[in-house]
């Protein structure tokens, strides 16, 4: 039985021709911007050994961030010599098994690497790769398949049991027998007897890449292989454990980064101390982060695992210290602030006040040690920072220790959300005193943002990380704190002064859609950071250039739907940083798609503030199932008539806590302008006509 359901005809126009603005990039995802290398996660969720395959279909381990091969000590690869790389896939999004597409003559290549582990049944730990040769031509073809085996570590091939050895670490199985090996500059090759194909043949040859001492690095058989390779399809289109659903959209490639995104996360998962720990990446950021931690944490939540979440929380505030800080990077002083917000935050959407009061002496412990780094300053009143927090680590592409501001802007929010939470839960007093704090906080900070203003080369007055900065740091440079302090900071309005200059400095400074500059690369592009932008400037009410950024933060990513965390634009260098998949950013995907279409504003509760355009096409629908709100739950539906002449959209409002309003936009992606309020109460349903303009018609 439906509850709660308002039904909505729109009257949709230009359709064919899309709602866009003319400076605005067509939302489509044609991965136009991928980087030029990238590497996929095939793992299982919680493996210790976290594998991912390259661009070329290399099986990459034994991550050092110094290896020859793109960091990585050991690589391993088939195919046939002179074949040329056609592409890459996965099977699907929700399936990581990477297809790499190779070509000599007429001799087609399809090589299949997946992984395999006791998630899936009584199978140990290892790799497969398939690699499968067809001649795809009208005469005979011959193929001599190799394997390529390059480490670090001493690699013995042992001829007779047709196994290879990679240190002390692997054992490298094949399905027949070998004729021979030979050493190279580029590592060990094993090569196979020649094969002479007919037109239309093909031939199968499989490697088994496992563990040493486990029970798969026995015999290994083409059949195995397959077997193999067929339960582990079903094991991922049959993964319980990974919460595809809650969010549909009708853009099929956004959904795929979506569902990707998702399953990335699981993929980095790993079990420490009794607890999932969800981690950032699986190579040169596998660990803990509080700040990326906290926005993955939300993640989780929106889609339907606050379960999940609960037990990241967890982990979090087991870090926190004696004296109450969070401090997993020295000087990072944000980190306690960070950790107030997810602690509200994750309270307010599961709406459990018995577990925030469980946690409340680390609450109290968390504000008492930013009280403490703000007296260290007031005891300097003629320092920069006077009153708000010690020289810092900015991170965000501005090393050293600084007197700065990104460690003062998630100060103030921490303050703000424990005040939020101390009221939520009938604290008065200390609410009260805290926020004593946090008013004089403020003071400080305005007193000396005031002090800091400078303008750009355009005029654009706004407010650099670094106090009194110097003259040879980009304006742009570290403003992705600024950014989390509009939102979900939510600290300041656009009546602030620096606010519309800071925007104006990072819409200056847009390359591909994306602001250029803003992280550790002087010229690159930090490619979540289009999240944090597009946040600010949706609670600043620019939903349709939110929506746009969604666009141009898809099409950053690989074609197997994932991100590295910073790369340089088309033509202008390979130089990336960071780990890849980066699992701030899918959380970030994950985030934006959903404050598009559900934003809570303090009491009230937004819908499609954000709605991209080109999702209002004949027969689109647009799904959540039970979204997690400050309020509650939240489902609904938008329904595009087969004609594109009407959508119906369906709700069900949240019920814990009744918002004050809910509120429809229509700007950007209906035809019509400004915004209709909708009942929060139950078992209402209401019919709304919204007219085309007559320019329209």
């Amino acid at each position: 039985m439906l509850r709660n359901v308002i039904v909505i005809a729109l009257l949709v126009y230009a359709l064919a021709a899309g709602l866009l603005f003319a400076d605005s990039q067509p939302q489509v995802v044609d991965f136009r911007y991928a980087p030029s290398w990238w590497q996929t996660a095939i793992c299982l969720p919680d493996d210790s050994l976290k594998t991912v395959v390259g661009k070329e279909g290399y099986l990459l381990y034994d991550f050092s961030g110094k290896g020859s091969y793109h960091g990585f000590d050991t690589a391993v690869e088939a195919g046939i010599d002179g074949s040329v790389w056609e592409g890459q896939s996965l099977i699907s999004p929700r399936i990581p098994i990477v297809r790499t597409r190779k070509k000599l003559n007429n001799i087609d290549i399809e090589e299949d690497a997946f992984s395999v582990g006791r998630k899936m049944g009584s199978y140990d730990r290892c790799d497969i790769l398939i690699v499968h040769f067809r001649n795809s031509g009208s005469s005979d073809e011959v193929c001599a398949p190799f394997v390529i085996l390059k480490s670090n570590a001493e690699v013995t091939v042992q001829k007779d049991n047709q196994k290879a050895l990679i240190g002390s670490k692997f054992t490298i199985s094949f399905t027949e027998s070998f004729d021979n090996a030979e050493q190279t500059e580029g590592g060990i090759i094993v090569r196979f007897p020649p094969v002479s194909l007919a037109s239309g043949e093909h031939h199968l040859l499989a490697v088994r890449i496992s563990e040493k001492d486990n029970s798969m690095s026995d015999g290994f058989t083409m059949v195995d292989a397959q077997m193999l390779r067929a339960e582990a399809e079903k094991y991922w289109r049959n993964a319980v454990g990974i919460p595809y659903g809650s969010m549909q959209v009708p853009d099929s490639k956004i959904q795929a980064l979506l569902d990707s995104s998702i399953r990335n996360i699981y993929q980095a998962r790993e079990i420490k101390n009794n607890l999932p720990v969800f981690q950032v990446g699986p190579t040169v950021y596998r660990g803990f982060w509080v700040v990326d931690g906290a926005f993955i944490l939300e993640a989780l939540s929106f889609v339907g695992r606050q379960k999940d979440a609960r037990h990241g929380i967890t982990h979090m505030l087991r870090q926190q210290n004696e004296d109450g800080g969070f401090l997993l990077l020295p000087m990072h002083w944000k980190e306690t602030g960070v950790a107030l917000w997810a602690v509200e935050r994750h309270a307010r959407l599961t709406g459990d006040k018995v577990w925030l009061k469980s946690v409340w002496p680390r609450v109290e412990d968390a504000v008492a040690f930013i009280a403490a780094l703000r007296k260290k300053t007031l005891e300097m009143p003629d320092a920069p920072n006077a009153g708000l927090v010690p020289s810092g680590f900015s991170d965000g592409g501005l090393g050293g220790v600084y007197p700065e501001y990104t460690n003062v802007y998630w100060s103030l929010i921490g303050l703000k959300s424990a005040i939020n939470s101390a009221r939520w839960i009938g604290k008065k007093e200390q609410a009260d005193a805290w926020q004593k704090e946090f008013d004089d906080m403020m003071r400080c900070f305005k007193k000396a943002a005031e002090r800091d203003l400078r303008s750009d080369v355009l005029g654009n007055r706004y407010l650099p990380v670094r106090m009194k900065d110097d003259a040879n740091t980009a304006p742009q440079k570290g403003q992705y704190a600024f950014l989390h302090a509009v939102y979900p900071g939510r600290l300041f309005s656009e009546t602030e002064p620096f606010v519309k200059g800071n925007i104006a400095v990072l819409r200056a400074a847009e390359k591909e859609g994306l602001p250029a500059g803003v992280g550790w690369l002087s010229d690159g592009l930090w490619n979540y950071f289009a999240s944090f932008y597009a946040h600010a400037l949706l609670w600043l009410g620019e939903g349709q250039k939110s929506a746009d950024l969604l666009y141009s933060f898809a099409n950053h990513a690989s074609p197997l739907y994932c991100w590295r965390e910073e790369q340089m634009p088309l033509d202008s260098g390979y130089q990336v940083i960071g780990d890849m998949p980066h699992n701030w950013a899918s959380a970030e995907f994950i985030r934006l798609v959903r404050h598009l279409l559900v934003l809570e504003r303090g009491s009230e509760l937004h819908l499609f503030d954000g709605m991209p355009a080109a999702w209002i096409k004949p027969g689109a629908v647009i799904r959540l199932d039970r979204v997690a709100t400050d309020f509650g739950p939240v489902s609904l539906s938008l329904t595009v008539s087969s004609d594109g002449s009407h959508a119906v959209l369906r709700l069900t409002p949240p019920e814990r806590v009744r918002p004050s309003k809910i509120v429809l936009h229509l700007d950007g992606w209906s035809g019509s302008s400004g915004t209709r309020s909708l009942s929060v109460k139950a078992s209402t349903w209401r019919l709304i006509k919204i007219s085309r303009p007559i320019s329209a018609q």
